[in-house]
């Protein structure tokens, strides 16, 4: 309750009777100019999309504890039963424009650069919203994370020489390139994770013309604003600096993506563990993944989340603890099969390989 005299009472009931106006008249506005401008448009679309991502912030209950991973089957009741396998490859996306203000750098570098990087990000967040793009919400690759996205081509088309993890990080290094075996190629819906996947695999994809996959059950497990995917259902983000990215003028997302699964924007009061069981069984229903080793371009927690959900309780790994680096890739073998009438999934812990990169110290 606001405590003065009744002059100054009578002042602040005046300013607050004001505020409907000082908001909703520009609004109003924009909406009046979005029906002949694109601009806009955008402009106010961005409006109710960050109106959007602070109800998700606040409201939802996106990330999993321990005690909610506790409280799910241990995966390992699988030991000893017949299940069917499947062959998943994640990459993680290389580093986003989030990542570049907030989480560049060691603490003493992050509190001393964190006003000019913000004040940057702010400036290119408007001169992007007329174009409907965005640097905070559903945040793409940075300037760096470009470059990262690029040494990922090199490493998989073999032109960059990477350590020898093992003989299965050979065979897995082939898969990505599309030379051996079956494969195929999805993607989480944010910007970050489609830019990742069609600059680090081009060379495959113009070989091959196949399409990437996009799924709205590999989106970011987190209530941040920068988990927030800015296409439709059905739909793509912008991508606004992908082609240049590729140095391809004439690059149109439509024929490199395929998003019939795409669902749009996540559920507010969905926790995040229900995509990923989704995702798992998609890995063994989809006919598009039928007999094919799936390269998934994704998040860090969502990574994290997925293999504490499936490696046994009592496995010890360091994929439970830390996070792939950015365009670090991981392969593994997934199981499924059925305990008691359950459907569990199981990550089989002697199969899971380093190809690229690793995990965070």
């Amino acid at each position: 309750v606001f405590c003065g005299s009744e002059r100054e009472r009578s002042a602040m009931a005046a300013l607050l009777g004001q505020v409907p106006i000082f908001v909703g008249v520009p609004i109003a506005m924009l909406g009046l100019l979005s029906t002949v401008s694109p601009a806009a448009a955008n402009t106010l679309q961005k409006i109710f999309q960050f109106w959007r991502a602070m109800a998700h912030l606040m409201l939802s209950n996106e990330s999993p504890g321990k005690s909610t991973i506790k409280q799910l089957p241990d995966p390992d009741q699988l030991i000893n039963h017949k299940t069917e396998k499947v062959n998943i490859i994640f990459v993680r996306h290389c580093e986003s424009t989030w990542n570049e203000v907030f989480n560049r750098g060691n603490l003493v570098e992050r509190l001393l650069m964190m006003p000019f990087r913000v004040a940057r990000a702010l400036f290119n967040e408007a001169l992007q919203t007329p174009m409907g793009g965005s640097i905070f919400l559903d945040s793409p690759i940075s300037v760096e994370g470009t470059a990262q996205a690029r040494m990922l081509l090199a490493i998989v088309e073999g032109k960059e020489a990477v350590e020898k993890k093992s003989d299965d990080a050979e065979k897995s290094l082939k898969i990505l390139r599309g030379t051996e075996g079956k494969s195929i190629l999805v993607s989480s819906n944010l910007q970050r994770c489609l830019e990742t996947i069609v600059i680090g695999f081009w060379g495959r994809l113009q070989r091959s013309g196949e399409r990437v996959y996009v799924l709205s059950d590999l989106q970011e497990t987190s209530a941040n604003v920068d988990t927030m995917t800015l296409s439709k259902p059905k739909g793509l983000p912008p991508l606004l600096s992908l082609g240049a990215a590729l140095e391809d003028e004439k690059f149109e997302p439509e024929k490199r993506f395929e998003a019939s699964q795409n669902m749009g924007q996540k559920q507010i009061f969905e926790p995040g563990v229900t995509r990923i069981a989704r995702f798992a069984g998609w890995c063994f229903d989809a006919k598009e993944a039928s007999g094919s080793t799936i390269i998934v371009s994704g998040h860090s927690l969502y990574f994290k989340t997925f293999f504490q959900m499936y490696l046994g309780r009592s496995v010890d790994h360091v994929c439970k603890k830390k996070k792939i680096v950015n365009a670090g890739a991981v392969a593994f073998t997934l199981e499924r099969g059925t305990v008691d009438g359950k459907l569990l999934y199981r990550i089989d812990p002697s199969s899971i390989s380093v190809v690229v990169g690793g995990f965070s110290k």
